[in-house]
C-alpha cells in the first residue's frame, strides 16, 4: 500500500503492506499537521522499539489541516489494514473548515450524554457508531474529499477569513467530542487500544484575531509584573474565548481528558510536559515553531511522552494468549 498521490499534498507518503506481516506490530499516529511532522521521530521510534522477534511499524497518518471529522474516516480506511494501536493527538484544526458542523450529527449528542451503563444500551450506541460514520464517510465523498483538501490555498482562504461567531465555539466543541466518541467507540469495538494525548498551544505568541490580539496585551502586562500564574489563567481563557481559533485551547483538552476517563485510556499530557521544560513554565518560550508547532526540542518531548505508553501496549498486546 502506498499513500494515493492525490492525498501528499496532505500526508506523509507511507508504504505497508496491506496483509500485516506476522511479525510484524502496526500502529496508526491519527492527527493533523503536529503529527505529520513528526515523521523523522516516528521513525527513529520505529527502530527503538523493533527487535529480531517483532518489527514495529509506525503509519503516519498526519494529515494538514485536518480536523476531528475527517480523521473519523482516516480512522475508519486505516481499520481495513489490521491496526495493533493507535496514537491520537488532535485539538488544532477545529476551525480550519467551515462545512465541518453539518457532518457531525450535532442534534444527536443527547444520545451519548443520556444512555445508561446497560449492556443493550452499550450494544445500541456502537450500532449507532457505525452508522454515523457511514454517514459520514458518504457525505465527505460527496461534499468535500472530492472537492479539495482542507489545506488548498482556497479553503484556508475561506476559513481563515470566515467571521466566526461564539455560538460558533460551543458547536465546534460539541462537534469535536462526537467525532472523538465515534473514533473511540469504533476502536474500542475493534479491541484496538488507543493512546490520547493532551495538546500543547503556543501562549507566548498566539495567533489572534486583532480584537483578541489587544485583549492579550493583558496578558503580557501580567507576565512583565511577575504575575506569571494570573497570566497563564487569562491567556488559556482568552484563547478559549477566541472564536475561529487556529490552536488548540484549555476547551480542547478538557475534553480530551474527560474522554479518556470515561474510556479508560491512557492519556500523555503534553501539554503539561510542554510548559514543565520551558524556561519560565510559558509555553511558546523555546519549544515551538509557531503557535501551534513544536520545534525538535518539542517533538522529542512529545516521543518521550508517548514512547512508555507504546511499548505498555506492546507488552500488553504480545503476552496476551
Amino acid at each position: 500500500m502506498e499513500t494515493d498521490p492525490a492525498k501528499r499534498v496532505s500526508f506523509v507518503r507511507q508504504q505497508f503492506l496491506r496483509e500485516k506481516p506476522a511479525d510484524v506490530f502496526r500502529i496508526v499516529a491519527l492527527g493533523g499537521s503536529s503529527v505529520n511532522y513528526l515523521e523523522p521521530e516516528l521513525k527513529q521510534l520505529e527502530r527503538q522499539l523493533s527487535n529480531d522477534s517483532k518489527q514495529i511499524e509506525i503509519i503516519n497518518c498526519g494529515g494538514l489541516a485536518y480536523g476531528s471529522h475527517r480523521l473519523v474516516l482516516v480512522m475508519r480506511e486505516m481499520l481495513e489494514y489490521d491496526p495493533d494501536l493507535m496514537l491520537l493527538y488532535t485539538g488544532h484544526n477545529e476551525f480550519e473548515e467551515i462545512e465541518q458542523l453539518s457532518l457531525s450529527g450535532l442534534n444527536n449528542l443527547s444520545f451519548e450524554r443520556t444512555i445508561s451503563r446497560s449492556a443493550i444500551v452499550r450494544f445500541l450506541r456502537d450500532r449507532r457508531a457505525d452508522y454515523e460514520i457511514n454517514r459520514l464517510e458518504k457525505e465527505h465523498n460527496q461534499r468535500l474529499l472530492a472537492r479539495e483538501e482542507p489545506v488548498s490555498d482556497s479553503n484556508f482562504a475561506r476559513a481563515w477569513s470566515h467571521d466566526f461567531g461564539e455560538q460558533d465555539v460551543q458547536q465546534r466543541m460539541q462537534s469535536y467530542e462526537h467525532n472523538l466518541r465515534l473514533i473511540l467507540t469504533t476502536t474500542k469495538n475493534q479491541q484496538i487500544p488507543v493512546i490520547m494525548g493532551t495538546v500543547s498551544s503556543n501562549l507566548l505568541q498566539p495567533y489572534l484575531p486583532r480584537e483578541a490580539a489587544a485583549r492579550y496585551q493583558q496578558v503580557y502586562e501580567l507576565w512583565k509584573n511577575g504575575k506569571k500564574d494570573e497570566g497563564l489563567q487569562l491567556a488559556k481563557r482568552i484563547l478559549a474565548e477566541t472564536t475561529g481559533r487556529h490552536q488548540c485551547s484549555e476547551l480542547e483538552n478538557n475534553i480530551l481528558r474527560k474522554l479518556a476517563d470515561e474510556y479508560s485510556l491512557p492519556i500523555v499530557d503534553v501539554e503539561s510536559m510542554i510548559a514543565n521544560a520551558e524556561p519560565h513554565g510559558i509555553p511558546g518560550e523555546t519549544l515551538f515553531d509557531d503557535h501551534c508547532h513544536l520545534n525538535d526540542a518539542g517533538r522529542a518531548i512529545w516521543i518521550e511522552g508517548y514512547a512508555p505508553e507504546i511499548q505498555k501496549a506492546i507488552q500488553s498486546t504480545l503476552g496476551r494468549p
